[in-house]
């Protein structure tokens, strides 16, 4: 098999050719755009140092937290004493019904937590009730007309916390819902 061969002479032209073609690429179209150094005015008259913006980079923002603005972490939110568990329940709503899912939990529990309405939109409301409270209750969050919904909750106070669903159409919805965190049992009042 042969090789092709090629001059000492012809490399070097091309060698100077690419050199000559990268230095031209560079000051014409790269400095303008990235840096906004135009020395040929090439690039300003293609718009490319608006690409650059200013061409000056101003240092970053200092930021700045007032105390007290941010909860500083400590034991107690960072070591729990209820265990770490993860539950999954459902519940079939008839027509014109209603039904909770609740969690024991005590001040500063917190979980994640995903459900969804399976068969038709509900109204929700997700509230907590103090021990002995007797039909007294906190509402955190009412929508209506939800399919879903997920997020995080930490329980301001002992307690249960949860949901209670309503279903306003004429069709079963089954309510699936999966909890992860720091709480005592996932369970149905009266149910």
């Amino acid at each position: 098999m042969s090789g092709i061969e090629v001059s000492n002479q012809t490399l070097a032209k091309a060698t100077a050719s690419a050199l000559v073609a990268a230095a031209a690429i560079l000051t014409l179209f790269v400095l303008p755009a990235e840096r906004g150094v135009d020395v040929t005015g090439v690039g300003g008259l293609l718009g490319l140092t608006k690409m650059a913006g200013t061409g000056v980079k101003s240092p970053m923002p200092e930021l700045t937290i007032a105390a007290g603005e941010f909860p500083v972490p400590n034991r107690q939110t960072i070591s729990k004493t209820t265990a770490y568990r993860c539950d999954d329940m459902e519940l079939v709503l008839p027509p014109n019904s209603g039904a909770e899912i609740k969690a024991q939990m005590v001040k500063g529990d917190h979980f994640v937590f995903r459900w969804e309405a399976v068969g038709g939109p509900v109204n929700v409301d997700m509230h907590g009730e103090r021990p002995n409270a007797g039909k007294a209750f906190t509402s955190y969050w009412k929508a209506a007309d939800q399919t879903g919904a997920q997020g995080t909750f930490t329980a301001p106070f002992d307690g249960t916390h949860g949901w209670y669903w309503r279903n306003r159409g004429d069709q079963d919805v089954v309510i699936k819902v999966h909890a992860d965190g720091f709480y005592a049992r996932l369970f149905r009042p009266h149910g």
